[in-house]
């Protein structure tokens, strides 16, 4: 939604309203025609979106869940990071990430990460995010990525 003056607004929407734009930025140049997760069923998972008439055009999904890297830490993972491709680069992401760090910090959460495509790496570390552990081929897309983390606190 566009709130007062022109400026996004982030709301939540349920799993199903965003599938479609998950698919077209994340499954785009992939054998895989869904992008529904194991973690979208979690008690806890919400979806952050801004909507431009009618429809999400940037989404992010977050949920409770350790780090790998970081066992017994209480963390939040960020998973489903998703923009039009016309809307790329216009500050939605960014909009997106901010709006997950005060969520996680409201759950107690020490830590936010994500499995980032490697072609995303400047973005996260734009936002705080460090690059850690080795690279990896991710299942569902065949590219390469990697974890990257961002404590919570300010």
């Amino acid at each position: 939604m566009t709130g007062r003056g022109g400026a996004d607004e982030v709301v939540l929407l349920p799993t199903t309203e965003v599938l479609d734009l998950r698919v077209r930025v994340l499954r785009k140049g992939t054998p895989f025609t869904h992008a529904n997760y194991p973690e979208d069923s979690y008690p806890d998972v919400v979806n952050f979106c801004v909507v431009r008439d009618g429809k999400p055009v940037a989404t992010s999904t977050w949920f409770g869940k350790e780090c790998p890297l970081h066992p017994g830490v209480p963390a939040v993972q960020l998973k489903g990071m998703a923009v039009d491709d016309a809307l790329q680069g216009s500050g939605l992401g960014a909009l997106l990430v901010e709006r997950g760090m005060e969520h996680a910090r409201g759950l107690g959460a020490a830590l936010v990460w994500a499995r980032a495509r490697d072609s995303a790496l400047y973005f996260y570390e734009r936002r705080g995010f460090a690059v850690e552990g080795d690279g990896f081929i991710d299942e569902p897309t065949a590219m390469p990525h990697h974890i990257v983390t961002r404590r919570t606190a300010e």
